[in-house]
């Protein structure tokens, strides 16, 4: 799919672009309208049924208390009456005083306000005179808020929050209060609100409630907790079941069991014929026992937004016409002067170096068209150039194919050539030295005033014998790598277990380990049987370069030769604890005869060639692997490479 779309012409290129473009920002445009609009249009719906739901909260609270209150009033202004006329007839001499109150009291305590309510009297310092409960009869109720309100009040009404002793949850109380300041009583009038609701006239509201509609079909209504309709402009004075309705009953218990909240529901008029979306925001009015919600159809609400989507969808339309004339027009303009190219383009690559652009424009097309033909006035004077270079290379090249075999061939002749003196020479230095110490040495040294020049002469034998040896080395090493590059190099393969090349290297260096006896030699083999197919001599070669290295630039610690399987192949390495190698000489020091700088250090005890790593790469090289260094100065160095398993 994307190769097609690579594959097409500017034209519908464009044509795409723009229409995907135009598309996404009228689709992203209008998502952004919509749920703009909509987050708008329900915060104004929550908005508009939370203040619906509070206000009639309010007025049904509201009229329930003054409801409470003037029958509290009412029965505590009669008892109030009831002391007043007994208080005159122990006046008047016909009761003493004490029966008055006793009589008072009495009448008092016949008396059930709702279903839990009754009367009782305190004095203006707190003390209960007169209450159903005869524990709680000349008992100091000052600790208690409500009682200290009464005392301060002493008249009025008030409400106070009460828990009975074996109730789990605190009930709103309501008292109204008269003083009858003779005998000092505060009657009192109390009651839970909650038990009153019969007392709230519904018809005294009812036309406001339901007058509080919002929208085309938003409606309030009001139910109690045992699911009977009290206010509702289709459904009323019914229990929900009546009604033979399950979404009515359905709906109905969710808003008695949550009391306060809001959810969206399905319903249907009595008038409607199908089913629509509802929103309903439902209170609590826990003294009174009832539940005020306003529901409202959502479609009422969202129908400017089903407008706002036509819109989009029309706009977009209108945008993907108007893209055609467009693109046809702008893709012209692009793509006639990139055919004029094309075609110069065409023409340049058959040879013709004279095509120019007719640079009409200073917009981009006609600074491509000015590149152009600065392009082809360069490409013109490169062609003149590169023929000229051409000829000149051919003869430089034929020049050092002919310097390179010469070199080759001499390199071989003269390693040759020199490998037969210098073994002679080598071997009569070494016989030389070897009869100088047993016979002329001890009979000079004999001699008055020749021992330091007896001593010197031995020291001269062992430097010539050691640079002699140095050359040889370097011989063999130039031998070596004219093989490895000229390719004549003999690689004689074969299977060989890992353990017996570390056992080899190992015995092989053993003469380096003993001459320095501070230093630890650890072979590391690795556990299990492993193979690998190389040169036995070869390999062997690298191992001994790497090893005599380690032990001429390790004075203490200890130096390690180990292997281990890896998935691509068997890891060899060589660890040693010596003076390491700078960050400047560690990617130099596998170059030709180049050796690290030892400032300060053991320089004149360490000779090389320069040679054994650069061959050591190139022998590890042949087996597809690569020699890498791992090193910090003075925290020793560790050599690795890997081969291939058998």
């Amino acid at each position: 799919m994307w190769q097609s779309i690579r594959d097409m012409r500017i034209r519908n290129k464009l044509f795409l672009a723009y229409s995907c473009l135009f598309v996404i920002s009228a689709v992203v445009a209008g998502v952004v309208i919509y749920s703009q609009v909509r987050t708008i249009i329900e915060k104004s719906i929550e908005s508009e049924l939370v203040r619906t739901t509070g206000t009639i909260a309010n007025m049904v609270r509201a009229n329930a208390a003054a409801s409470i209150k003037n029958y509290l009033r009412a029965v505590a202004e009669k008892d109030l009456d009831v002391a007043r006329d007994l208080h005159r007839q122990a006046q008047r001499g016909l009761i003493t005083e004490e029966e008055a109150k006793q009589r008072a009291s009495q009448v008092f305590l016949s008396q059930s306000i709702g279903k839990t309510g009754f009367i009782y009297c305190l004095d203006s310092n707190g003390v209960m005179v007169v209450h159903p409960k005869r524990s709680l009869v000349d008992v100091d109720m000052t600790g208690l808020p409500f009682a200290g309100r009464q005392m301060e009040q002493k008249t009025g009404y008030l409400e106070y929050e009460w828990k009975e002793p074996l109730e789990q949850g605190s009930r709103t109380k309501a008292i109204y209060m008269t003083y009858f300041e003779p005998w000092d009583w505060i009657i009192s009038v109390s009651t839970y609100t909650e038990e009153f609701s019969e007392l709230v006239k519904i018809e005294d509201f009812r036309k406001r409630i339901l007058n509080m509609g919002f929208g085309e079909s938003g409606y309030p209504f009001v139910i109690d907790y045992d699911g009977v309709l009290l206010i509702h402009p289709f459904l009323e004075n019914k229990h929900h079941d009546e009604f033979n309705d399950p979404r009515l009953s359905k709906v109905a218990e969710r808003i008695i069991k949550e009391r306060n909240g809001s959810f969206n529901y399905s319903w249907k008029n009595p008038d409607e014929e199908t089913y629509r979306r509802k929103v309903a925001y439902f209170r609590d009015i826990p003294e009174m026992g009832w539940i005020v919600a306003s529901s409202s159809y959502l479609d009422d609400f969202y129908g400017p937004l089903t407008a706002i989507g036509y819109v989009i969808v029309g706009a977009t339309v209108i945008l993907l016409i108007l893209m055609i004339p467009i693109t046809m027009w702008v893709s012209s303009v692009i793509t006639r002067p990139l055919k004029r190219l094309q075609r110069n383009f065409s023409q340049a690559a058959g040879g013709d170096f004279s095509v120019r652009m007719n640079v009409k424009t200073k917009d981009e097309i006609g600074l491509l068209g000015g590149y152009f033909n600065y392009f082809m006035e360069r490409l013109t004077a490169y062609s003149d150039d590169l023929q000229n270079e051409i000829v000149e290379r051919k003869k430089a090249e034929k020049e050092l194919i002919a310097l390179d075999k010469a070199k080759t061939l001499f390199l071989s002749s003269a390693s040759h050539e020199l490998r037969t003196p210098l073994t002679s020479i080598i071997g009569f230095l070494k016989l030389m030295e070897g009869n100088f110490k047993k016979r002329f040495q001890p009979v000079l040294k004999e001699q008055e005033g020749l021992d330091k020049y007896v001593d010197r002469f031995a020291e001269n034998m062992v430097i010539v014998r050691s640079e002699s040896d140095r050359l040889g080395r370097l011989v063999n090493d130039l031998l070596d790598l004219n093989k490895i590059e000229s390719g004549r190099m003999e690689w004689r393969d074969e299977s060989l277990k890992v353990e017996d090349i570390l056992i080899r290297a190992s015995e092989a260096i053993s003469g380096y380990a003993s001459d320095n006896p501070e230093l630890d030699f650890v072979v590391d083999a690795p556990w299990q049987a492993l193979f690998v197919k190389v040169d036995s001599d070869r390999i062997h070669q690298v191992l001994i370069n790497l090893l005599s290295n380690a032990f001429k630039y390790t004075e203490e610690g200890e130096v390690t030769l180990a292997a281990e399987s890896r998935s691509d192949g068997v890891l060899f390495m060589v660890t040693d604890t010596g003076r390491g190698i700078s960050v400047e000489d560690r990617d130099k020091v596998f170059d030709l005869f180049y050796q690290a700088h030892d400032e300060n250090r053991r320089s004149s005890k360490i000779f090389g060639t320069g040679l054994g790593l650069a061959i050591s790469q190139q022998i590890v090289a042949h087996y597809g692997g690569r020699l890498t260094v791992e090193s910090e100065q003075d925290e020793g160095s560790c050599f690795m490479f890997t081969i291939p398993k058998d």
